[in-house]
Order: C-alpha cells, then sequence, then structure tokens
C-alpha cells in the first residue's frame, strides 16, 4: 500500500572510502560570513570559503558535502561535512518542485537538480537543467508519495574530486 512520507532534509546513508567526517580549515579560510544554513545543506567554495549552494540549488556550484552541523554564523569557523565523491551515498526526499512526487522506477539512474525549501534540502525531479544528483536506489518503495531515495552527486558536480 502506498504511502505519503514527511520530506526530510539530506543526510548521510553511506560512506565508503574515506571514513569520517572532514573538518574543512586547511583548503579554504572556513565558513563564509553570515552563514546561517542547517544540518543537510549541500556545501560549496566560494572565493576562498564555504559557504551552502544558493537557495534553490540552481547557482552552478560544486558541491564539496553536505553539512554535518548547522552553521555557526562566525566568519572562519571550521565546517564539517560529508564529502561528494562517488563512494559516499546520501539519502533524501524526492519531490517536484514544492509540490509532491510519487515515486517509480522510471526515476533510478536519472538525474536531477536540488531545491532548498526553507532549511531542508530535496532531489527535485522538476530540475532537469541543473543537474547536480543521480538516484541509486530507494529506502522507501516504489509508489510511495515524498519517497526516500540514495543518491549521489554527480561526478562533475563535485568539488573536490579529479573529474571537477
Amino acid at each position: 500500500m502506498a504511502t505519503t512520507r514527511v520530506k526530510r532534509t539530506f543526510a548521510i546513508y553511506r560512506q565508503e572510502g574515506k571514513e569520517g567526517v572532514i573538518v574543512d580549515k586547511t583548503d579554504a579560510v572556513g565558513e563564509a560570513a553570515s552563514q546561517d544554513y542547517k544540518i543537510g545543506a549541500p556545501l560549496e567554495y566560494t572565493a576562498g570559503t564555504i559557504e551552502a549552494l544558493a537557495t534553490g540549488g540552481a547557482d552552478t556550484g560544486k558541491v564539496i558535502g553536505i553539512a554535518v552541523k548547522d552553521a555557526t554564523g562566525t566568519t572562519g569557523a571550521s565546517v564539517p561535512y560529508y564529502e561528494a565523491n562517488d563512494y559516499t551515498l546520501f539519502e533524501g526526499t524526492l519531490v517536484d518542485g514544492t509540490g509532491d512526487h510519487v515515486l517509480a522506477v522510471a526515476n533510478l539512474g536519472t538525474a536531477y537538480g536540488i531545491l532548498d525549501s526553507g532549511d531542508s534540502w530535496y532531489v527535485d525531479v522538476n530540475n532537469t537543467g541543473q543537474k547536480k544528483a543521480v538516484i541509486v536506489g530507494c529506502i522507501d518503495p516504489i509508489g510511495d508519495t515524498n519517497a526516500r531515495v540514495i543518491f549521489r552527486f554527480i561526478g562533475s558536480m563535485q568539488g573536490r574530486v579529479l573529474q571537477s
């Protein structure tokens, strides 16, 4: 029986290769000024600092990872995150813009953009112009609304790997 799920922001699903959280203060100055992102936000390097992707994820920024904790709001603070690479899998809710989406087999293996809605981030089937994430598996069953899926960031959209 199909179920409508509560929408939840990005989280780590499984990490292979490198173990644990990266705390970035060496490759960049640290947290950019006036950051207010929440846990689960995709992060990018911008002008030597780390910040959340632009609202809606519609920018061309490359994701370095997903925030492990909320921003401190302190310029230069250390930023812990799970690295976006080919070995790290994330989980996220699949939505259609700001509306609901019913998970279908056709979603598997498909690349989509991401969406920032309030303080939560989702994989957006309505965004095929700013592809950043590819669906690699299901957590919730096919036919569920707002299902949780397993995804990874597309290689060309990863900010700390060789192919980027």
